[in-house]
């Protein structure tokens, strides 16, 4: 029997956490949750998860921003895959895949709410794969990569 996937949902809103949590359980992932960011940072440090579904605007401390920019400078967790959601589209009209910021935040996709759960269910197997080749790399060419990305933050 094939091990089902675990995956951590960080939003502050707790009826959509019951939702996502309920959806992806019926379709036979193993699902955590927390409402909170520092406590989202803990979980995915105390679980190592497959996918991490990231709400980006909490009204916590720390946001999906804050969360997201911390897995990624943790060598530990950098290579786990991180889905970003947010509704920020619909009630600022801001559309993030047109003024993207990878430098500080950096999801392997992105999700507008309200979520097309047919889509998100299409997406995580493609996530995990692309993030599994990403983690694979040889350690030259993730040396390459870093002082690529340090040369770029440098240029005017």
């Amino acid at each position: 029997m094939e091990k089902s996937l675990k995956i951590i949902v960080i939003d502050d809103n707790t009826d959509y956490l019951f939702t996502m949590e309920t959806f992806l359980q019926r379709n036979g992932f193993d699902v955590l949750t927390t409402d909170d960011g520092q406590k989202g940072i803990e979980l995915i440090r105390k679980e190592r998860p497959d996918l991490v579904l990231l709400d980006i605007m909490m009204e916590t401390l720390f946001s999906g921003f804050e969360v997201c920019k911390q897995v990624r400078s943790d060598d530990d967790l950098k290579d786990i895959p991180i889905i970003g959601i947010s509704a920020m589209g619909e009630e600022l009209e801001i559309n993030y895949r047109q003024w993207p910021d990878f430098e500080y935040f950096s999801p392997d996709a992105f999700l507008d709410k309200p979520v097309d759960k047919q889509r998100l269910l299409r997406m995580i197997p493609e996530v995990i794969k692309k993030a599994q080749k990403r983690k694979r790399r040889p350690k030259w060419q993730k040396e390459r990569e870093k002082d690529w990305a340090k040369k770029a933050s440098q240029s005017p």
